[in-house]
């Protein structure tokens, strides 16, 4: 499917655009380090599926991207939409583009997901709300305390996907399985202060109080709970705002949760 928007052509991004991806993301964000194996990785190597979105070509340069990779959430009949990343190519900027793409994604798949989820940083976090329609559920904080290892409003995973996760190209990340309920996720930020997740695996309950019963430096959001020990803002990549879009389902209620492994920050 090609279609055009003020002389550009939209296409559904593809493997075939990789190397395109990773220029564009030069070209957008001087700063932002990645491959073109991380982003295959990431895109394409999913065992939940590959990532759905959509490219804006000038002949043959991409000068837009808009890209959400499937994941599981408790709570959703179907499975959702994690938003990743966006890019404009600076002397396009300013031309609705992220707009055109996005809304080209939820039209497309939009009866095949429940939602959309996401982390926003400070400059996207408006684009998003205004434009877009998602709702700014809460932010992340970066804390020291209980390991909330609930599986009721998670991310799910398989074991599947946390073999997948245990290959993410450049990023070292530790995991440790507790039965078939939950796993532990243990990342160095700084080179060497350890960050701790656990997650739910959707199986049974039987090392559960183990799991849960863990304290250690987490970043995460959690309904209705606020953090008691914050640590320096200095350490998080940035602000970072937890966000939800509808497309099947629209009950952002049912969310409880959300830590770097659902999303990958650090």
């Amino acid at each position: 499917m090609i279609r055009e928007y003020r002389g550009l052509t939209i296409h559904p991004v593809a493997p075939i655009s990789l190397s395109k991806y990773l220029d564009l993301f030069k070209a957008s964000f001087p700063r932002f380090k990645t491959s073109v194996e991380y982003i295959d990785w990431l895109y394409f190597k999913n065992p939940n599926g590959p990532a759905v979105g959509f490219d804006a070509y000038d002949g043959e340069l991409l000068v837009a991207h808009y890209v959400c990779i499937p994941i599981w959430i408790d709570g959703y009949q179907k499975p959702s939409l994690l938003a990743l990343n966006t890019a404009t190519h600076p002397k396009y900027q300013g031309r609705g583009l992220l707009k055109v793409l996005a809304n080209n994604t939820y039209e497309k798949y939009g009866t095949d997901y429940s939602c959309v989820v996401g982390v926003a940083n400070a400059q996207a976090i408006k684009p998003l709300t205004k434009h877009l329609g998602f709702e700014h559920i809460g932010d992340l904080e970066l804390r020291f305390g209980m390991l909330n290892g609930s599986s009721v409003g998670r991310r799910i995973f398989t074991e599947e996907e946390i073999l997948w996760r245990a290959k993410c190209p450049g990023r070292s990340l530790k995991t440790k399985f507790y039965g078939s309920s939950f796993v532990k996720f243990t990342r160095k930020v700084v080179g060497i202060i350890p960050v701790n997740a656990i997650c739910p695996l959707g199986g049974d309950n039987s090392a559960a109080t183990k799991a849960t019963r863990q304290v250690g430096l987490t970043l995460d959001w959690r309904r209705n709970r606020e953090p008691h020990v914050f640590l320096p803002k200095r350490l998080k990549p940035s602000p970072l705002s937890f966000v939800f879009r509808p497309l099947s389902e629209s009950d952002s209620s049912k969310l409880s949760a959300w830590t770097f492994p659902d999303f990958d920050a650090l």
